[in-house]
């Protein structure tokens, strides 16, 4: 049982190479759709966190007047 629960062991140069070989099978961004991509994120990130300002304001003053305690 313990002999399947080990796992092939290989050599360093060998582990080097096959690493290098999966490095070129990945396909890689361009700089511009990195940077596209990017933006993408930062737009989004904006109006989810004005979004969710906005509902915790509403819901807020909802409490308040619900509680008679907003100002």
């Amino acid at each position: 049982m313990a002999d399947k629960d080990k796992k092939k062991s290989v050599d360093p140069v060998t582990f080097a190479r096959q690493v290098e070989a999966e490095g070129r099978k990945v396909t890689w961004t361009s700089p511009q759709e990195t940077v596209q991509a990017t933006i993408m994120v930062v737009i989004m990130s904006i109006i989810v966190a004005l979004f969710l300002f906005l509902s915790d304001q509403v819901i807020a003053a909802l409490i308040g007047l619900i509680t008679g305690l907003g100002a």
